[in-house]
């Protein structure tokens, strides 16, 4: 179409959209990421969220699409069951489809034209991995006598997140003792049995693969614990309060200090576990690396809000290359109670103060600011630190 002077107006968002929210889990995060939505999100931009229930499986999800379809939803933000058959249930239907995580696990949603994917947002793996690697660094012993268990949560099924965790933890404890796997990283990762991983140090390294959130996850890895052979536990998911009592009861019996580190988010799950202590003074927890649920969310209702009001194959929904964007956001590694202390307050929905405010979601928003492109949103997202929400926050 010919360029006109008013391309550059920002477009108006003249409709009351309705999104569909499919989750997959229930804990802290997803507490939070709805009371943003519907407290903040819903009546700032007027839109009306549909949120669904923990859902099981992709016919769960499926099934859930196809109700917001017959609720009159205008689009899908899908934390469930990525895929292209979500994403081809959605254009038939004319849906905007989103969803979290990355697209490597679901290359058809990049080599199929779905006009209507606005693209993924996930975590930035990599800047995860090295939260993970340059913890080990400084607190894992000179000799790695003290054994790790490591629990990789979902890798084996190909969960991004838990995978480049699961690696980073691997090729940290790699480089920190020079040590060489009998098997590669990759086979490593894709076993579903615990395994003791052969290295040419025999230093003891366990990964226990499963959901923390099946209830045969805590007996496996309480079994494992209660040997005392373990003096760290580092996981890929949200795990420390799951396990902060049985970390405690060995800590005991043993003499010893477990040192946790995992992935979680901000709420009351974690200012527990920060300050909780075990019998010999130490939190419960050492490192958790958070996302800022607010900012993750608000990218995905930015990419999906976009490509309602200009279409998926906006800039701001597409690379240079015209295909779609994988969004990727910052975690913040949290390493004591007094850190916390400081945060406290962030993201709280008592009282609204969201880390993702008005001017943080607008500047993402082609109806606030028309020249916005996918890159300008990445850029946002990996400049988040904790210094620099802290200055947000001010």
């Amino acid at each position: 179409a010919a360029s006109t002077a008013s391309d550059s107006a920002a477009p108006a968002a003249t409709k009351h959209y309705v999104i569909g929210i499919a989750e997959a889990q229930a804990n802290d995060e997803v507490t939070t990421r709805r009371a943003y939505l519907e407290d903040f999100i819903a009546p700032t931009y007027n839109v009306k969220f549909i949120f669904s229930e923990t859902l099981k499986d992709d016919a769960a999800t499926k099934t859930f699409i196809e109700n917001c379809i017959d609720s009159g939803a205008d689009a899908i933000i899908d934390m469930k069951s990525a895929s292209g058959q979500m994403a081809q249930l959605c254009m038939d239907n004319g849906l905007v489809y989103t969803i979290n995580g990355n697209y490597t696990q679901h290359p058809e949603l990049l080599t199929t034209d779905y006009t209507n994917f606005a693209g993924c947002i996930g975590a930035n793996n990599a800047q995860i991995g090295s939260l993970f690697g340059d913890w080990l660094e400084e607190n894992a012993s000179e000799d790695g006598s003290e054994g790790f268990l490591i629990s990789t949560s979902l890798a084996a099924q190909g969960n991004t997140q838990h995978v480049e965790i699961t690696r980073a933890i691997l090729e940290g404890l790699q480089q920190k003792y020079g040590i060489t796997y009998t098997k590669s990283i990759d086979d490593l990762i894709a076993s579903s049995e615990t395994t003791n991983v052969e290295n040419d140090k025999n230093i003891l390294i366990t990964l226990y693969p499963g959901s923390p959130n099946k209830d045969t996850w805590l007996p496996g890895i309480s079994t494992l614990l209660q040997t005392g052979n373990y003096k760290m536990f580092l996981s890929s998911g949200q795990t420390y309060n799951q396990s902060a009592t049985v970390v405690d009861e060995v800590e005991k019996s043993f003499g010893i200090n477990i040192k946790v580190a995992s992935v979680g988010a901000l709420g009351t799950t974690l200012e527990t576990a920060f300050n909780t202590k075990d019998s010999s003074g130490n939190s419960s927890v050492d490192l958790v690396a958070i996302k800022a649920v607010s900012t993750q969310t608000a990218a995905m209702f930015a990419a999906t809000y976009n490509a309602l009001v200009s279409g998926a194959e906006c800039r701001a929904c597409r690379g240079e290359d015209g295909l779609p964007v994988y969004f990727t956001f910052n975690f913040i590694p949290i390493t004591s109670a007094e850190q916390l202390t400081e945060m406290s307050g962030w993201d709280a929905k008592e009282t609204g103060n969201w880390i993702a405010n008005k001017d943080f979601v607008d500047q993402m928003l082609v109806t606030v600011n028309p020249d916005v492109t996918s890159d300008d949103i990445n850029a946002i997202m990996q400049s988040l630190s904790y210094e620099k929400i802290k200055e947000m926050m001010g």
